[in-house]
């Protein structure tokens, strides 16, 4: 006894998520500090960043990246940090960066997110507040949507 569906009679549209062919590559190379206390989360995310042409740097310890940023804050193109980390919160790295960068495009990832912390994001300059689990595409477009503006911004 097999289970019979339906079939449909158009084929399903198909959504448009990823840059159209006059965006692909614009972001290639872009450098991106990923920070989160789960080294799975980093593993993954750096992985997954990196096939969509981006450089990444990884880091699980919030203290670290600041150092990595604060030897070479020039060559970082955005930060992406984690909201609740052990030692340090997304808030606080994000006051640590803007002290060493205030131009610094920062997005801020949480599993969680209560709305204040939606007001203390948009005070410290949180460009986006993506919740956990962000799909790949959802965290592909907010940073192509953060170079797209900066590329706006700067001609």
């Amino acid at each position: 006894m097999g289970v019979q569906l339906p079939g449909a009679s158009a084929p399903a549209p198909e959504l448009e998520s990823k840059p159209t062919s006059q965006d692909e590559g614009k972001d290639q190379g872009r450098h991106v500090l990923y920070i989160d206390d789960d080294d799975s989360i980093v593993f993954l995310a750096t992985r997954i960043l990196e096939r969509m042409h981006y450089r990444v740097t990884g880091c699980i310890d919030p203290r670290s990246a600041l150092s990595d940023f604060r030897s070479s804050p020039e060559s970082f193109d955005v930060v992406v940090t984690d909201l609740s980390m052990p030692g340090m919160s997304g808030f606080e790295v994000a006051r640590a960066l803007r002290e060493i960068r205030s131009d610094i495009p920062i997005l801020m990832t949480s599993g969680y997110v209560r709305p204040e912390d939606r007001a203390l994001a948009q005070a410290h300059g949180i460009l986006d507040l993506i919740l956990k689990p962000n799909s790949v595409e959802e965290l592909g477009q907010a940073l192509h949507g953060i170079f797209q503006n900066l590329a706006v911004t700067r001609n």
